[in-house]
């Protein structure tokens, strides 16, 4: 549906413009907010809060970090998922919201779905936290990372700038938890936070969503993949291990990008029997399938030295390819065309630089596994 062509055949009709900014939320969220989108009720502000709400998988996980906590407050409110998906699991919550339309919509909302337990203020988060005495187990924050000037990732250019306001937050609270962009650097993060924190890197089988941060905390770092509520700690850094050699009958794993954004290479060596193929190039090795490996496994048929007379062959046997690269001088696109293949299949071919530098071309089968399959499910869609 073209949603702006109607807003110019309706332009001037205060109904209709609000009927069609309905239909093209629930239109955006129909898969991230499917389950607060059976209250026939619910309403969005904008279509901006709607792109940037949490989506319900994430919400959720967020809420069960933070089971236990008593009151808490929510700096930066927008449509309000994350306050509401805290409420329904007991806790008493504030949240504030700058935009008074946001606002009284919230309210509206947390009526439509049956949630008592909130109370919604229109204030600035910032000047509000500096007048009152409250105190609150959690305060929750997700800086606004889009303004008139484009995207922004690192925390003193998002508002409110939390790196300025964090002592106040944790002068008004037990602990604090910021969610940031999966695009931030963690040692950087650390850096702008300048108190121990622990960070959690959130995603899917498909993509880092996020990275959580509370603090005060231990230090640790950690891979979640929401759709399991699986945790992976992981500590950042090489180890001497003996690099791998792919083979054909052996397995290759490709973790999920949350855990290797958490830096978690040392703890897949150690817990999973696995092998780096080299340091960059994040894929690993194995004679069997590891249980519970996070990530997904494919069967390795074929390696193949990368050079004319390989890509000839495989070009003459493999007519249909899904080709990934991974530390090598082409990208996929460019080794499709080099290959004269088309893209699809039941194959992947991986295109790999090994720790001694040696080029390869890695012909392989998807091998189902019970994590690979429920994590491939769970598309977040925020």
């Amino acid at each position: 549906m073209d949603f702006n062509a109607l807003r110019l055949k309706y332009h001037g009709d205060p109904a209709k413009m609000e009927e069609i900014l309905q239909a093209e939320c629930r239109h955006k969220c129909a898969r991230k907010l499917a389950r607060t989108l059976l209250h026939d009720d619910f309403r969005f502000p904008s279509t901006s809060l709607a792109e940037m709400a949490t989506a319900e998988p994430v919400a959720d996980f967020h809420a069960r970090m933070i089971r236990g906590a008593g009151t808490v407050l929510d700096m930066t409110l927008g449509l309000g998922i994350d306050a509401f998906a805290m409420a329904r699991m007991g806790m008493r919550v504030t949240g504030v919201e700058l935009d008074s339309r946001a606002a009284d919509v919230a309210r509206e909302n947390a009526r439509a779905l049956g949630i008592e337990n909130i109370e919604i203020v229109n204030a600035d988060s910032v000047a509000w936290l500096n007048e009152t005495d409250r105190h609150f187990d959690l305060i929750f924050i997700d800086p606004a990372r889009r303004d008139g000037s484009g995207r922004h990732f690192a925390l003193a250019d998002c508002q409110p700038d939390v790196t300025r306001i964090l002592p106040l937050m944790l002068s008004h609270a037990g602990k604090v938890m910021i969610k940031c962009s999966p695009m931030l650097d963690i040692s950087r993060l650390r850096a702008d936070t300048s108190v121990s924190a622990d960070v959690i890197a959130v995603g899917t089988a498909r993509e880092c969503k996020e990275l959580l941060v509370i603090l005060p905390g231990t230090g640790i770092t950690a891979a979640v993949t929401v759709d399991e509520n699986g945790e992976l700690p992981a500590t950042p850094g090489d180890k001497n291990v003996q690099p791998a050699s792919p083979a054909p009958g052996t397995f290759l794993l490709e973790p999920f990008p949350s855990v290797m954004k958490a830096g978690a290479s040392l703890l897949l060596d150690d817990r999973f029997g696995s092998c780096r193929i080299a340091s960059s190039t994040h894929l690993y090795c194995s004679a069997t399938v590891p249980e519970g490996f996070p990530g997904e496994a494919f069967r390795i048929i074929e390696v193949h030295d990368f050079n004319k007379r390989s890509c000839s062959d495989i070009s003459r046997r493999y007519g249909m390819l899904n080709v990934a690269t991974r530390n090598f001088p082409l990208s996929a696109p460019q080794l499709v065309k080099k290959l004269g293949v088309k893209e699809g299949g039941e194959f992947r071919l991986f295109g790999i630089t090994a720790a001694d530098h040696r080029k390869y071309l890695i012909i392989t089968a998807n091998e189902p596994t019970d994590s690979a399959a429920r994590n491939a499910a769970g598309d977040l869609h925020s």
